[in-house]
């Protein structure tokens, strides 16, 4: 539907418009419509002296109004002359930004018109030299790793500190000394092969500890490792460094607590090798820290396959020399074992291994640890001894009846020296050890109450940690006899008979009780 009103258009005007004919065309007579815009004033640094300075005949006065869009100069520079005068060269200059402004202006306007399709914005980044970043603070000042890191990685590094470290150095944790902390961290911010194999062993303990899969990032962090150590192996200077040595013992034990002993065997050869490019075990003895890593790594394959360790040393040489002179003292045997001693005569060699186990056994048994005289390290390096004199000695398969008692006594230790350290909590027990002891353990070789005690102890010891049913449930029978041969009727009865071998409470009493609760259950069904 369209109006018939047409429209009316109304002009404004300081004067009085013709009078038009056309009646849609109304003239507004207005007085105050005449409108003085104020004059154009030159923005920019204000000149010097504005009243006495007088304008120069060839620069037109900027207070004049210029009708003109252009406005023209012109300087004498005929034969050579140039413009002395202060008025001029600034005038010359004038006109010279002004051009190069217009000249910039036209080049951005060319940009912009190159990208039709860049949408209604368009920004144009101006031309400003780069800031200088010399190479040494081009880099984050709060980053101080080796390698690039990752978020996860951070949580990897922060689970080895804490809950890694408790596995890897349970004694120390007992004085309050957290190695990973204290050592091996720092050191490993100025190594990227270390801190790779770190990051390996913290993300393989977290998926033991979990139950999982092995991750391929695990791998990564391992096959990084293993490029930054052949890279090493080329500079004489830090193929065989602490750091390098310690980056190999970490993989090595990584490796041998994942199931893979062909890649432990290989990594623990080129540590021999290292080891005696710098002299022997005797040249780590300033560094308990790295030695400790070196012999966990050669101890923890050795007893998996029962094999004698690559490290070959003599028991004496490994530990501190002020170690061999307190030592000599601390002659006392355990109950139990003396008892064994005193029916069947132990081996003399064996006799001091017994001394050292009882020695360490006291020491983990103080009520407050930080405020006794042991120190932990020192503590450990005489346990390291313990286990290279039982794998160093010798072969476990003769089937004489002096040698069976030796041999489950033997394993009986090695069995409980490495449950005090937690070295079975990521590592099981090897089939093949599992069956050396079930050959030890027949009941037709304990014919006397000294030595069906012993068999008691080492049920105790080997069934806390087997891992597979049936294996477990042939040790719970067996303890279950054994107790019942011992006529023990509660476990406070059998952990005394326990701790007169040897035995911690606050390490080996909570596996100690569920070992025999399992036992009298199976006793009961028996029974019935």
């Amino acid at each position: 539907m369209t109006s018939s009103i047409s429209a009316t258009f109304l002009v404004f005007d300081s004067k009085t418009g013709p009078q038009s004919e056309n009646s849609r065309v109304v003239y507004c007579p207005s007085k105050d419509a005449a409108v003085q815009w104020p004059k154009c004033v030159r923005r920019g640094r204000p000149r010097k002296n504005l009243q006495g300075k007088r304008h120069t005949p060839c620069r037109p006065s900027k207070d004049v109004d210029v009708t003109s869009k252009q406005c023209y100069g012109f300087v004498d520079c005929s034969k050579g002359r140039q413009a002395n005068d202060a008025d001029t060269r600034k005038f010359v200059r004038a006109h010279v930004m002004h051009n190069h402004r217009r000249q910039k202006r036209r080049l951005q306007d060319m940009e912009i018109g190159k990208h039709p399709d860049g949408g209604d914005t368009v920004v144009v980044g101006l031309e400003r030299p780069p800031i200088p970043s010399p190479e040494r603070w081009s880099r984050d000042p709060f980053d101080s790793f080796p390698i690039e890191m990752q978020p996860h990685m951070h949580d990897l590094l922060c689970l080895y500190t804490s809950a890694a470290a408790d596995y890897l150095y349970p004694i120390e944790a007992y004085w309050g000394f957290n190695p990973t902390q204290k050592i091996w961290v720092p050191l490993a911010l100025t190594d990227p092969a270390l801190l790779s194999s770190i990051l390996f062993s913290s993300q393989q303990f977290e998926a033991k500890m979990n139950g999982r899969k092995e991750r391929p990032s695990a791998i990564n962090h391992m096959m990084q490792a293993i490029r930054a150590l052949n890279q090493r192996l080329q500079d004489p200077l830090r193929e065989i460094s602490d750091s390098t040595i310690a980056a190999v013992a970490g993989l090595a034990l990584t490796e041998q607590s994942s199931g893979r002993q062909e890649n432990w065997r290989v990594h623990m050869r080129g540590i021999e090798r290292m080891v005696e490019m710098r002299g022997g075990m005797s040249t780590f003895k300033h560094n308990l820290i790295l030695y400790d890593k070196l012999c966990r790594a050669d101890i923890c394959g050795s007893i998996y396959s029962l094999s004698k360790p690559y490290l070959q040393m003599d028991r004496r040489a490994q530990q501190p020399q002020a170690l061999q002179v307190c030592h000599a003292t601390e002659r006392a045997l355990a109950p139990g074992f003396q008892a064994l001693h005193n029916d069947h005569g132990l081996d003399s060699q064996f006799l001091h291994i017994l001394y050292e186990v009882h020695s360490v056994t006291r020491a983990l048994n103080t009520v407050d640890p930080p405020k006794s005289e042991v120190i932990p390290l020192m503590l450990r390096g005489r346990i390291r001894a313990i286990q290279y004199g039982l794998l160093s000695g010798e072969d476990y398969g003769t089937d004489a009846s002096g040698g069976q008692l030796l041999k489950a006594c033997r394993l009986s230790i090695l069995l409980y020296v490495g449950i005090i350290q937690k070295e079975f909590l990521a590592l099981p027990m090897s089939p093949q050890l599992i069956d050396r002891l079930k050959g030890c353990l027949q009941v037709e070789s304990f014919t006397t109450d000294s030595k069906r005690a012993l068999r008691l102890w080492l049920l105790f010891l080997a069934g806390s940690l087997v891992l597979d049913p049936v294996e477990r449930s042939w040790f719970v029978c067996s303890l279950a006899e054994a107790a019942s041969q011992l006529c023990l009727s509660n476990w406070c009865e059998a952990r005394v008979l326990l701790e007169d071998f040897a035995w911690v409470a606050k390490i080996q009493d909570k596996s100690g009780r569920d070992m025999w609760g399992e036992a009298m259950r199976m006793r009961g069904i028996i029974q019935e």
